[in-house]
């Protein structure tokens, strides 16, 4: 089913997209609130679900996608990024 969500995903999402790191992080070089910039999908993984790849100033990262918040609602992003992040959260958590 992971590899639905992504295909429907890379199909109704407009990459880049401006987004923010959503869940406190304990160790690494993100935190809560950073903002980043989603280049498109780059895996999907069993226990962290679908991995997108990230640049957060000139540094490129893999980066859960569950951990990610669209900034802007209105954008056509965000719906289908959230209603993966319910499907997960209910599905695999």
């Amino acid at each position: 089913m992971l590899d639905a969500f992504k295909k429907y995903l890379e199909m109704t999402c407009v990459f880049p997209l401006d987004a923010q790191i959503s869940e406190y992080q304990e160790n690494g070089p993100l935190n809560e609130g950073d903002k980043i910039s989603v280049k498109g999908i780059s895996g999907v993984d069993d226990l962290f679900g679908l991995i997108v790849e990230i640049r957060h100033g000139c540094k490129k990262y893999h980066f859960p996608l569950l951990d990610i918040e669209v900034i802007d609602k209105g954008s056509v992003n965000y719906q289908p990024v959230e209603n993966y992040k319910v499907w997960f959260a209910n599905n695999y958590l």
